[in-house]
């Protein structure tokens, strides 16, 4: 028995993907404002983690760590004063600033209370 030929009758749709409109003003603004924030947790991690380390040998570790966890606040709270809107920087922007807060200022701890330092 032959077969039959189908007849495309039916054609698939094309689909042609439109790009959203892209708002360069506002990317360059978020952006600028992500970078703002990554210094300012920079220094802050930098100068808290010194002063754990500072505060750790006089007084011991308890008061260095809690130096540590007063920086983390300090740094959350002062965004206003260095200029940077928390409600413009992305959750994840927020998270990643913590966690380089916590392992720079840990690390810089670290470093001040080994040998050569005290």
């Amino acid at each position: 028995m032959a077969r039959k030929k189908r007849k495309d009758e039916e054609k698939a749709e094309e689909y042609e993907w439109v790009p959203p409109e892209f708002d360069e003003e506002a990317f360059l603004k978020k952006d600028i404002v992500g970078t703002k924030a990554l210094m300012y947790t920079t220094v802050v991690a930098l100068i808290f983690g010194g002063l754990s380390a500072a505060i750790s040998d006089y007084a011991g570790h308890i008061v260095g760590i809690v130096m540590y966890l007063v920086g983390l606040l300090v740094m959350n709270y002062t965004f206003k004063y260095a200029r940077i809107k928390v409600e413009d920087i992305d959750k994840k922007t927020s998270i990643g600033n913590i966690a380089l807060y916590m392992l720079l200022a840990l690390g810089v701890w670290i470093f001040f209370i080994n040998e050569p330092f005290i």
